[in-house]
């Protein structure tokens, strides 16, 4: 990997750094202020929507801890007719509009173009869920004190339960990319009555370990982060990649440009997963970087540099004392796979580099009610393909929806 892209890469994930050393946290108030909405044409998810011919609604959810998140509901055709609601879950470092950004074949377009109810979630701590009902997330530390144990536990099943208070529906359909899809494992796990109210899971390269990921990025910023947390976190820095602050900004208005996006935006994302050139082509790659990164903690992070490592899908590792207080022992307990009743497709790239092939065929015996499990036939599929592929009606919507078909019963 060359010098610039590594270079480019720290300056993404970690845009305080340089300012973090700053006295008069001058430089560090720059560093968060939001920009690209300044520089950049964002169309933020309602005008997403408009522009593809959909009208679309922001909802807010609070969790029970007290964090307020933002929904977005892409309404139905008004001569559909009713069908299951359908809830989108992001991966790591996205947001709802990562279901949209790519362009008209974008997942939550092609769903709702089928007359699904669709929402789209977004979890604590992205850009578009910094807020809290007590907690400054420019001031409080304890707001960014999370994992995506906290997701699947608080988030999830605070979205799930919305959801079906506004569509009066008994039943979701459940589709999550990556985090997305390990945050459902999670849900299930510590709240098992919530597999009642899924009618299906779709589980887009769903994460849970990752011992065997391929991604040198993935690991080397989980790994690093997991071991430099509490240096990071006593220079201020708390966050990974937030929208908008100067260094992703600047990185957002680059790519904006056909050259550099072919080239150095190109090259990022094939460094963070696996290089599929025809899938996300130059112009996807300058749609995508205008809302990607949204944003994470820097203890979420840790908690995939411990995935990285474990052979078990477990909580989070807070060391023997804290565990003990916990979790009533001094190592953290498993996630149980076999609260996961609810009927399974699970979906998988050959070309994934975050979440292998071992990792996803390790769990997937521990499902109890799995219909299928779909490895996509081109070779190239990677990891970002699931969410931003041009091929995504084609390749995952076509398999997808005579299952969604067969449990859409309201």
């Amino acid at each position: 990997m060359s010098h610039s892209l590594l270079i480019a890469l720290f300056l993404l994930f970690f845009p305080k750094c340089w300012a973090s050393f700053n006295t008069l946290n001058v430089l560090s108030d720059i560093s968060t202020r939001p920009i690209v909405n300044d520089l950049v044409e964002a169309p933020n998810f309602i005008a997403l929507a408009a522009e593809n011919g959909f009208r679309a609604e922001k909802h807010d959810v609070v969790t029970e801890d007290g964090y307020i998140l933002t929904m977005h509901r892409i309404l139905p055709g008004e001569n559909c007719a009713r069908k299951k609601p359908v809830l989108l879950m992001h991966g790591l470092l996205q947001s709802s509009e990562d279901f949209m950004s790519s362009g008209p074949f974008a997942p939550g377009f092609v769903i709702a173009e089928q007359c699904y109810d669709v929402w789209c979630g977004n979890v604590r701590g992205n850009s578009n869920s910094l807020r809290h009902t007590s907690l400054n997330p420019d001031k409080d530390l304890e707001f960014w004190k999370f994992s995506f144990d906290d997701m699947g536990l608080y988030d999830i099943p605070a979205m799930v339960d919305y959801v079906l208070e506004q569509t009066s529906a008994k039943k979701l359909i459940y589709i999550g990319f990556s985090q997305g899809g390990g945050t459902f494992f999670i849900m299930n796990s510590e709240k098992p009555e919530y597999a009642e109210k899924i009618g299906l899971f779709i589980g887009l390269s769903p994460s849970t370990r990752n011992l065997y990921s391929k991604s040198l990025v993935f690991r080397g910023l989980s790994e690093g982060v997991q071991t430099f947390r509490a240096e990071l976190e006593t220079v201020g820095i708390w966050e990974i990649g937030r929208r908008g602050s100067l260094a992703t900004g600047a990185l957002n208005v680059l790519c904006q440009n056909k050259l550099v996006a072919a080239i150095l935006c190109e090259a990022i994302t094939s460094a963070l997963d696996a290089p599929h050139l025809e899938s996300v082509t130059p112009e996807i790659e300058r749609r995508i970087w205008k809302y990607f990164p949204a944003g994470t903690s820097v203890t979420n992070y840790e908690k995939y540099g411990q995935a990285l490592k474990s052979e078990k899908f477990l909580k989070m590792d807070h060391g023997p004392e804290k565990n003990q207080e916990l979790y009533g022992s001094t190592k953290p307990p498993e996630y149980n796979f076999e609260a996961s009743t609810v009927p399974t497709v699970i979906f998988h790239g050959l070309s994934d580099n975050i979440v292998d092939t071992k990792d996803v065929e390790w769990f997937l015996p521990k499902l109890p009610n799995v219909l299928d499990y779909i490895q996509v036939e081109d070779p190239l599929w990677n990891h970002l393909d699931m969410t931003y592929s041009r091929f995504w009606n084609e390749t995952i919507f076509s398999p997808m929806k005579k299952y969604m078909a067969q449990y859409d019963s309201i």
